[in-house]
């Protein structure tokens, strides 16, 4: 069996601590942007995934509390699992 070592850079929500997205799995890449850019745009809609604020914390949208839809409301994003929000008027 052979084995490399690989070094990553992991997401981790500011919040809980979790590295797992709602599709179940822990997104990583091999720079720190790289990360951000994939967790917090789902579904190529930049309004879903996870929440970069403006003071440098990410926040996942795996939890459905009180702390993150305060956060993601702030930033003008959705906590969802599904791939398109509807909006009554």
């Amino acid at each position: 069996m052979a084995i490399r070592h690989v070094t990553c850079f992991v997401a981790v929500c500011d919040l809980c601590g979790t590295s797992e997205t709602s599709d179940g799995y822990a997104p990583h890449g091999s720079t720190e942007q790289a990360v951000i850019d994939i967790v917090t745009e789902k579904w190529g809609d930049p309004k879903l995934g996870w929440t970069h604020t403006a003071d440098g914390r990410l926040v996942c949208d795996t939890e459905d509390d009180a702390a993150h839809r305060t956060v993601h409301e702030e930033a003008g994003r959705t906590i969802s699992d599904c791939a398109m929000t509807v909006a009554f008027t």
